[in-house]
């Protein structure tokens, strides 16, 4: 199967367009339940809706950084001919090293990795949080360097 560096962008892209229309909607929804407490029960109670919507960018941060991930696996076997390394971290060093991505973008990914990593296990450190428009920019800059096809 061929893959193109513009698929996986757009991918990237995709879930970020996801995320602005589903913001609409939880602010509309969020609005609603506050004016309307009584339409919503059960499961669905503004407590909870309003949690939803604060996540929801965390949410979309770490969707959009999984595309990007599983678009770096599956490059790295044309580039490497072996498996790729388990950890991300790797994933993203040794890729950087086989098409000499510049330091820069690599630091921004490993930040935006980070931030994923802060959010999937509620670490105790501090991270500086990456906007969702950052965090696709860093990654698609990123995507950038690798090769039209593969």
């Amino acid at each position: 199967m061929t893959h193109d560096r513009s698929g996986w962008i757009g991918r990237i892209r995709e879930v970020e367009g996801e995320q602005t229309a589903l913001r609409v909607a939880a602010d509309r929804l969020l609005i609603e339940a506050r004016s309307n407490p009584s339409d919503f029960r059960g499961d669905v109670t503004l407590p909870v809706i309003k949690r939803a919507s604060d996540r929801l960018d965390g949410t979309y941060l770490i969707r959009l950084f999984a595309e990007f991930e599983t678009g770096l696996r599956l490059y790295w076997p044309t580039a490497r001919r072996t498996d790729p390394p388990s950890r991300t971290r790797d994933l993203l060093e040794g890729v950087a090293a086989t098409r000499r991505i510049p330091s820069p973008q690599v630091v921004n990914a490993q930040a935006v990795r980070e931030y994923r990593n802060a959010l999937v296990h509620e670490r105790d450190e501090v991270i500086d949080p990456i906007s969702l428009a950052d965090a696709r920019r860093h990654l698609c800059r990123y995507f950038s360097f690798l090769p039209f096809e593969w």
